[in-house]
């Protein structure tokens, strides 16, 4: 029996069951405007990021612990973002303009800034103490890396593993002190565990405080270590005070690090799966012109002829007799094979029909697909699109000015993670050693260098030097800066150019009213003879 069959008694018109339908159908409708007025209702008393209609069914409505998602995902992360450190050339740029930018030339410089009970500089403590900073650099590693190289090395860690990781390692090198980079990987992110009362978490040994208390090291060598490390298995276990793990923290509780690289990266690999896709393409697009149907399905005679003759000659250069079968069975390869080079036509085999694949979408041109997704890149990367981009085409002054500015704040504020987590820390670890092996440098205070230690990273050329440095001297005017300052922000050393400065005068003469260089002339010499002495 039909729906309808059940749904209405025997004794009923077709008009009776017809208008029973439609007055059915009009309250049906009535009803469910009215559950969908009051369902708009109530989502706009909520919060619509809170709703999940049937096109948002993928966007997650759980969020679990950060530490909890790093011990699943972290080897993962740390796995994919150095693939694109390693093989993609955007990744690798961003990692190249870092370096440049947060480290430059010198890396993040020393200056000491002693001062004596007048006030006047400490010249002979701070160059003394520069002096010994830069001994001890030349061999700051273990492995025989020089400290330049550690600053960079150190930098490439936090970015595409999202962690750094060092040991300090005492009675070692030329000053008795040096740091062991390790690679972060060693710290075990599936180790979790119980060790007397305290919980070990991705590797990290914590309190109930959520302190780092040790560190539990992958060993590929056990047996050598002192007293206070002990091995555990196929782990070492490090106290917190002899390591050294630093890494930007996004989350309350967060114990491991995040590589910077991925965010973005799925992004990231797409584009560089189109971009070798396309590249193919557009190559099979220019050497394929076409294609041969023949009722055999046999290539063009002299294509298979040219194979079977290469094979042939190499076969007889080689010393090899080649059998009946053997030539039988190469002429039938070669009638089959096919390949794209320039001007090529290939040969479908009989019954076979080619039809290209076509699809509109993207309807987009090449360029613009690439420009899209490497915008989206360099949004997650802090970095302006123009520079992470390559792509000057469309810029101006004022739009370079501003993408370039806000570019260097974010180094900025790497540089001060850099300053803060590493060359302070290792400043003043080194330094009781440095004091030792520095002959007039009073080992009672220590404290005081190490508090007079300033850090210059580096810095950049205006945009346009004319009209910044119009600004600074008007600053300078109305007293809102100083002539210090302004020397640091460009990353030099105020006291070597106080010096320079004065050493000039003393040979040249002191600068006139038009800032020329002015001859320092001698009571028995006239004008001339003032002149021709500063000319030579």
């Amino acid at each position: 029996m039909g729906l309808l069959s059940r749904l209405f008694s025997r004794g009923e018109s077709a008009a009776q069951r017809a208008e029973w339908i439609e007055s059915t159908l009009r309250t049906a409708t009535a009803q469910v405007e009215t559950d969908y007025l009051q369902s708009l209702r109530a989502a706009q008393r909520s919060f619509e990021a809170a709703e999940t209609p049937a096109w948002t069914e993928s966007w997650p409505t759980h969020a679990a612990p950060i530490n909890e998602d790093l011990a699943k995902q972290l080897p993962t992360l740390r796995a994919r973002s150095r693939a694109q450190a390693r093989n993609n050339e955007w990744a690798t740029n961003y990692l190249i303009k870092l370096d440049d930018n947060v480290l430059g030339e010198h890396g993040i410089r020393l200056q000491m800034r002693l001062t004596k009970r007048d006030g006047s500089p400490d010249k002979d403590s701070n160059d003394r103490i520069e002096a010994g900073w830069a001994k001890w650099g030349k061999i700051a590693d273990v492995s025989g890396l020089p400290w330049r190289e550690v600053e960079s090395l150190l930098l490439r860690c936090l970015v595409v593993d999202g962690e750094y990781l060092y040991r300090i390692r005492p009675s070692r090198g030329p000053l008795r002190w040096q740091i062991q980079v390790l690679d972060p990987s060693l710290l075990d992110v599936a180790l979790h565990r119980d060790w007397q009362g305290r919980r070990v978490r991705m590797g990290v040994e914590i309190d109930d405080d959520g302190v780092p208390v040790a560190y539990w090291i992958r060993a590929a060598r056990t047996g050598d270590a002192p007293s206070d490390i002990i091995s555990v298995g196929r782990h070492v276990r490090i106290p917190a005070d002899q390591i050294r793990h630093r890494f930007l923290r996004l989350e309350v509780g967060q114990l491991r690090g995040i590589p910077w690289l991925s965010a973005g990266a799925r992004r990231l690999w797409l584009l560089k799966d189109f971009e070798e896709s396309a590249a193919v393409a557009s190559s099979n697009a220019a050497k394929r012109q076409g294609f041969f149907y023949s009722p055999t399905g046999d290539a063009p005679p002299t294509f298979a002829s040219s194979i079977i003759t290469r094979v042939l000659d190499t076969a007889e250069s080689a010393g090899k007799v080649l059998t009946p079968e053997e030539i039988q069975a190469i002429t039938a390869a070669a009638e089959k094979f096919s390949t794209a080079v320039p001007g090529q036509f290939d040969t479908l085999p009989q019954g076979y029909q080619f039809t290209p694949f076509e699809s509109k979408w993207p309807e987009v041109s090449a360029d613009g697909y690439v420009k899209q997704q490497v915008r989206g890149w360099a949004a997650a990367r802090g970095m302006s699109y123009v520079s992470l981009g390559n792509d000057l085409e469309a810029v101006n002054y004022s739009s370079a000015r501003v993408g370039i500015v806000e570019e260097r704040e974010h180094y900025k504020t790497v540089q001060g993670l850099f300053k803060r987590w590493l060359h302070a820390d290792v400043f003043a670890c080194a330094l009781p050693y440095i004091v030792l092996n520095t002959p007039g440098l009073a080992g009672d205070r220590i404290a005081e260098f190490e508090a007079a230690a300033t850090w210059l990273p580096r810095r950049w050329a205006g945009i346009d030097p004319v009209k910044e440095m119009t600004a600074n001297e008007i600053a300078l005017r109305l007293r809102l800066t100083s002539r210090r300052r302004l020397i640091m922000d460009r990353s030099d050393d105020p006291d070597e150019i106080a010096a320079e400065i004065e050493q000039e005068e003393a040979r040249y003469g002191p600068l006139d009213a038009n800032n020329m260089p002015r001859p320092k002339k001698n009571e028995d010499e006239d004008d001339e003879g003032g002149k021709a002495k500063f000319l030579e």
